[in-house]
């Protein structure tokens, strides 16, 4: 496997920080990549299935967008309906 070289710049405590802890810097910072490239993937298909949800069933009222962002800011936590049984 071929492996580009990146130098990256650290703040000097930062880096004192991790030579201390014994850090291998590199390893954190192909994983720090590899989750935010996953990050905007996810992120992508998201954008692309609420597309896809407007397409089909309209855009979210005004209203709808402000109680959404009324209920995100709350902290409120959603809970799961209870199945009936049958």
């Amino acid at each position: 496997m071929c492996m580009a070289r990146r130098n990256i710049s650290l703040p000097d405590d930062l880096d004192d920080g991790a030579r201390r802890a014994g850090l291998n810097v590199s390893a954190l910072a192909q994983r720090a990549v590899a989750q935010e490239l996953d990050r905007q993937a996810r992120m992508a298909q998201l954008d692309a299935w609420l597309d896809e949800l407007d397409a089909a069933h309209g855009a979210p009222s005004s209203q709808a967008m402000a109680d959404a962002k009324e209920w995100f800011g709350s902290g409120r936590t959603i809970h799961p309906r209870k199945r009936a049984a049958g």
